[in-house]
């Protein structure tokens, strides 16, 4: 009889039935991730891998010169303008997207598939010249780019030289399609996160038993205490909110029946490769805290600053219209230049920002919203290029 008054009280402790909760949700939710969530965490990863490199088609689409698709044929035209500045946007392209492959190819007088320009630095091991031929297993999917089609994979394709995420582009002169881009992403990282959580889900499930038990009481704590919250929510570089925070207020604001006022703003530190390569990293470091502060001294009432990783921010406003955007974009353009000539370097502070309104017809939600805010500063970044150049 005592050791079950015994065994009794020990179950009604709150700790004991917290443990066994734990226990028993973490066992329940990581088979349901194994049984049906992998399936869909792994098409999510694929749609993740879609939208970079279309996006990047999208801004090469209007970036490259379409007559190179004819100028260029053999290593001799190597020397040609046109061609050192298009190898020079892919290769910005391949450096600030990690493209692990860029290329342009096309097809020549015999029905070849050829390459036109590599985004691959000269001295890399794979790296083709003007007029090398394009691997013949490929020109199923080169015939179909050049048809017209865009071509992106259901899966992961796995190679010799790892595991890759192979996507051919159309490229269009007007309405005539005069070429095919190539973008390949090393997605090694990826598919062997879902391939260990397969074979390590027993392991996983035990682990995190003991750890949650363990930690519960902690947990709850700390997850009730606002400073641990805000120190979860908070860049600890620029002590603006980060990423984490920028999803969940942008999911929140998604809920919203009425989204009108809504507006993206993304901004991107110019030349910052450029600043860690000659004056190293941490002044690297000064030159995004310096724009943070500037975007943080423009910040209104009704909108917040976020830092989303490396040199890229986002500022999300509601209540708002273009008119006030343009102004905070002003402001902070004024503080960039006020403390650019505190910072007394050689190489200018400056921004690339774009923004967007939401607009429903647009827009069928605020993921929508940001690509598009998104696309705005790639301009504002292509003619700061431009501009350098």
């Amino acid at each position: 009889m005592g050791t079950g008054k015994n065994l009794r009280k020990k179950i009604r402790r709150v700790d004991v039935q917290v443990s066994v909760l734990i226990i028993i949700t973490t066992i329940f939710c990581t088979s349901v991730v194994f049984y049906i969530g992998y399936s869909l965490t792994y098409k999510d990863m694929i749609l993740n891998l879609e939208d970079r490199v279309t996006a990047i088609h999208d801004y090469l689409e209007d970036s490259l010169d379409k007559s190179t698709f004819l100028d260029i044929n053999t290593r001799e035209d190597m020397d040609k303008l046109s061609y050192i500045s298009m190898k020079k946007v892919l290769e910005d392209v391949k450096m600030s997207s990690d493209v692990r492959y860029l290329y342009t190819a096309k097809k020549d007088s015999n029905g070849n598939f050829v390459y036109v320009i590599d985004g691959l630095d000269y001295k890399a091991k794979d790296f083709r010249y003007p007029g090398d031929m394009i691997e013949h297993e490929i020109y199923g999917d080169m015939e179909r780019a050049l048809n017209g089609e865009i071509i992106l994979p259901d899966e992961i394709k796995k190679t010799d030289w790892g595991d890759i995420f192979i996507t051919y582009f159309p490229i269009h002169d007007n309405h005539e399609v005069v070429g095919v881009l190539g973008i390949e992403f090393e997605a090694s990282h990826q598919y062997d996160t879902f391939r260990k959580m397969k074979l390590f889900l027993p392991f996983i499930i035990f682990i995190t038993c003991i750890a949650g038990t363990a930690a519960a009481v902690l947990v709850f704590r700390r997850v009730s205490n606002p400073a641990y919250q805000d120190m979860a929510n908070t860049d600890h570089l620029t002590e603006l909110k980060n990423r984490n925070s920028f999803e969940t207020d942008l999911n929140n604001m998604d809920a919203r029946t009425k989204k009108e006022g809504i507006g993206i703003v993304i901004a991107d530190l110019n030349s910052l490769k450029l600043v860690n390569d000659r004056l190293g990293h941490s002044t690297g470091d000064i030159f995004i805290l310096t724009a943070a502060r500037a975007i943080r001294s423009a910040v209104t009432n009704n909108s917040t600053a976020y830092r989303l990783g490396g040199d890229e921010f986002v500022i999300l406003f509601w209540d708002t219209d273009a008119g006030e955007i343009k102004d905070f974009i002003e402001n902070v353009n004024c503080r960039l230049v006020e403390f650019s000539a505190e910072l007394a370097r050689d190489i200018p502070l400056s921004l690339s920002i774009g923004y967007e309104l939401f607009h429903p017809e647009k827009d069928k939600n605020l993921k929508d919203l940001f690509k598009r805010a998104d696309a705005a500063m790639y301009r504002q970044k292509r003619e700061f290029h431009d501009t350098e150049a």
